[in-house]
């Protein structure tokens, strides 16, 4: 366990202030690069304050995150979410990567599919290194140059618009990744199988079932048994990856639809607006009309 004054803070602020040749965005985009001797967590673990992909480019690096070991090697991409504790164990010296960090507000901003977010989204905290190709890494490296070049443009109007679409075509660019990796590899076992399927069944049915036993049925297991595999796997319950998928679909009609929020209310299958209203309050401390209005 760290020990938090053996913990460093990092937001994108203070990537801003810190890191040499680093293109930003207010306090909600940043993108740099890391090498040896420019490493935030070469000397004490992190803690970052929003979400981030790394691109490994050359060299190689041991991460620990979240007490588990990776070995990180050219063209793989590494994804660090909101709270991830990250200490860099030993890297070569011609180590050199791509960092993209992003706060929590500037994500929720980006517009996509909740049946594409969630397999990504379930990633994150999971599975947080995927091994691409050459070419694979090219192609992300030029949306994320194009987005350079908007944020160093003279263009200020709809500046924000057009990298949210840029970054919404990386978003499902590397969907697309994990899902040809999930393709490729062989399943580890039944609660791999179960989980998967599991949360393809939340992209299909979140918009009308909140409740365990639903996917559990549909499964032909206890909701007892699903609850603990679920859990197993991921580090989460069943329940808690049922609310954040209703709770992502909502803050997506909410921002993006147009639909007012009583229809809202009844399109995802609440009995009332209230009963939407305390939902969607008590998992995201502010309610649905604070929420749409600040969008």
């Amino acid at each position: 366990m760290v020990k938090p004054n053996n913990l460093r803070k990092v937001s994108i602020a203070r990537l801003k202030q810190e890191m040499q040749d680093t293109v930003f965005l207010s306090d909600d985009l940043a993108i740099t690069t890391i090498d040896y001797l420019r490493n935030p967590t070469s000397e004490i673990p992190v803690s970052l304050d929003g979400f981030a992909a790394m691109i490994m480019m050359s060299g190689s690096a041991v991460l620990s995150i979240d007490t588990e070991t990776y070995e990180v090697r050219p063209n793989m991409l590494v994804f660090f979410r909101p709270g991830s504790i990250i200490r860099t164990i030993r890297c070569s010296s011609d180590a050199t990567a791509y960092l993209v960090a992003c706060s929590k507000a500037f994500v929720s901003d980006i517009q996509v599919d909740i049946s594409a977010s969630l397999p990504i989204h379930m990633r994150f905290g999971r599975k947080p290194c995927l091994q691409v190709t050459e070419r694979d890494v090219a192609e992300i490296r030029q949306f994320f140059q194009l987005i350079k070049t908007v944020i160093q443009s003279d263009k200020e109007r709809y500046r924000k618009e057009i990298i949210h679409t840029l970054f919404t075509a990386v978003f499902y660019l590397i969907t697309e990744l994990n899902q040809r990796e999930q393709s490729s590899e062989q399943k580890q076992g039944r609660c791999e199988v179960l989980f998967d399927q599991f949360m393809q069944l939340l992209g299909e049915y979140n918009k009308r079932e909140r409740n365990v036993s639903f996917y559990a049925r549909q499964l032909n297991i206890t909701p007892k048994y699903l609850s603990s595999v679920v859990k197993e796997v991921s580090g989460k319950t069943a329940a808690k990856w049922i609310d954040e998928s209703v709770i992502l679909e909502a803050k997506s009609l909410l921002k993006y639809s147009g639909m007012s929020i009583q229809e809202i209310a009844y399109h995802l299958n609440f009995s009332t607006q209230s009963f939407f209203g305390k939902y969607f309050k008590q998992h995201t401390g502010t309610s649905p009309s604070r929420y749409k209005r600040k969008g």
